[in-house]
């Protein structure tokens, strides 16, 4: 089991630096029109169920608001030369189990396709698996989504499970793939 103390030292390893980006906590000033747009543009939550909402500066609100006093991380993805906000990642962290599924959504679309997903994604892969107790990470993506399939596999995650035509995309039905990692100290 993982504990609030445990969980409060992992808070305090933000932000985390990579070669072009931080991971930092999501902070109440960084909800603005332009994250809101992210939200409510169909390009960029075309395979999240974010794309079924209307988000507002009250819904983001509520939304970060959720995650004070829980064992999630909510976490800001920022260009390391300027702060930029490109995207923003979640760790929601079962502390019984000592799990963590980790989810990520770039909403800059002038950072899609440069590697920045991929630098984030091993980034806090890395710390949660290496520098806390926690034993497996998971993520998972609709099938179709081949860029964050590519993502977790460049990771070093193994695959951890199907859902079979879960979820619809324009009518078509999609899988959901899941995958895994292993922390080598459990």
């Amino acid at each position: 089991m993982i504990n609030l103390d445990e969980i409060n030292d992992i808070r305090a390893l933000f932000p985390l630096y990579g070669q072009t980006i931080q991971l930092a906590t999501f902070e109440e000033s960084d909800i603005s029109e332009t994250y809101v747009s992210w939200l409510n543009n169909p390009d960029i939550v075309k395979y999240s169920n974010q794309r079924f909402k209307q988000h507002s500066i009250k819904s983001c609100l509520d939304y970060f608001q959720s995650f004070h006093n829980s064992s999630a991380f909510f976490l800001a993805i920022k260009n390391k030369n300027d702060n930029a906000l490109i995207g923003t990642m979640t760790a929601y962290i079962n502390i019984h189990h000592r799990t963590a599924d980790i989810g990520i959504l770039i909403g800059n679309q002038s950072y899609q396709g440069k590697g920045i997903a991929k630098e984030a994604w091993i980034l806090l892969l890395t710390l949660l698996l290496n520098e806390t107790n926690v034993r497996k990470v998971t993520g998972g993506t609709l099938s179709c989504n081949q860029a964050m399939v590519a993502i977790m596999k460049k990771a070093g995650m193994q695959p951890d499970g199907i859902r079979i035509k879960q979820e619809l995309i324009d009518d078509t039905p999609h899988d959901i793939v899941h995958f895994a990692s292993f922390s080598k100290k459990h």
